[in-house]
């Protein structure tokens, strides 16, 4: 039902309403990887390395005959262990066994420094809680990987972009006097569009749904890249897609 004064609204971030034309258009975005305990570096291997390339680097470096390597290794061989690792931000060490043994090393001497000042009978644990923090073991899944002749690779890297999906969808969109929210049409739109106007040399685009009758679309060029609105009533087609690409650019 469209509203008796058209209504533009933004759902979404704004930085995320302009759209790539790439075809990918849920992409697994590319996530900086800040190395935060140094695991590539002990390797010497990019971030983007395969499991093969893990291997090779692990047996170069004599890994089977040291622990930590041997370590390093088994997390990065887990998919979810090695996403979340790889997702952890500059500045805050990923919590594996080695953070844990230095924070647990770090607290007792505070805790034995507070006892010789105030005659307390504080541990490391309490310090650590007073943190917020725990000295348990932290509960990564490990595989059992560590024996090279029992190790088999695909080829592919064994990496994810998030360790969970994101809170908020990629792309932002735009309702005109519409609060309609069929995330599949738009979907379809979007996608259709995408390769439609990448043979248009059209750079960016945006898309949404809009409720003014007799219109199965509407083009706006006012400012910046063209707004693609869908009517929310209408089937997505490839004529309607070609229709609303040529006007985008025409």
């Amino acid at each position: 039902m469209a509203d008796e004064t058209p209504r533009l609204q933004l759902i979404g971030r704004p930085d995320a309403a302009i759209l790539s034309t790439s075809t990918a258009l849920v992409p697994r975005a590319a996530v900086p990887c800040h190395d935060v305990n140094g695991y590539y570096r002990a390797l010497g291997v990019a971030p983007d390395a395969t499991r093969r390339q893990l291997m090779d680097a692990y047996v170069a470096r004599d890994g089977q005959n040291d622990a930590y390597l041997t370590y390093v290794f088994g997390q990065l061989l887990n998919a979810h262990t090695r996403a979340h690792y790889d997702a952890a931000p500059l500045g805050q060490p990923f919590p594996d066994r080695y953070v844990r043994d230095e924070l647990v090393r770090r607290a007792s001497r505070a805790a034995a420094a507070h006892n010789a000042v105030h005659g307390t009978g504080m541990t490391a644990d309490d310090i650590l809680k007073s943190h917020g923090l725990g000295s348990e073991e932290p509960k990564n899944e490990f595989l059992d990987s560590t024996s090279p002749e029992r190790f088999s690779d695909d080829g592919t890297r064994d990496r994810q972009p998030s360790p969970s999906s994101p809170a908020t969808r990629p792309y932002s969109y735009l309702l005109l006097a519409s609060t309609c929210d069929d995330m599949s049409r738009l979907d379809q739109w979007r996608e259709g569009l995408g390769r439609a106007l990448a043979d248009r040399n059209c750079p960016q685009f945006a898309v949404g749904f809009h409720g003014i009758p007799g219109r199965p679309f509407i083009v706006g060029k006012d400012v910046g890249p063209p707004v693609l609105f869908l009517h929310e009533e209408q089937p997505v087609t490839g004529e309607l897609i070609a229709a609303a690409a040529t006007a985008a650019v025409g």
